[in-house]
């Protein structure tokens, strides 16, 4: 499936996705529990930065 998105909304997504990778690192340091689907979703926003780069 391909989205297509103009370079303005482009921009918004990256940041986006940068502010959300942030606040998830976060959540991982800051958490006692299981970290590994924590760690999954990490990859996947890492995935989609890549991809809208």
């Amino acid at each position: 499936m391909a989205i297509e998105v103009s370079a303005t909304e482009k921009s918004l997504l990256k940041k986006i996705l940068e502010s959300y990778l942030s606040e998830l690192r976060l959540e991982i340091v800051e958490t006692k529990h299981d970290k590994s689907s924590l760690h999954e979703e990490e990859n996947m926003v890492k995935g989609l930065l890549e991809k809208v780069s």
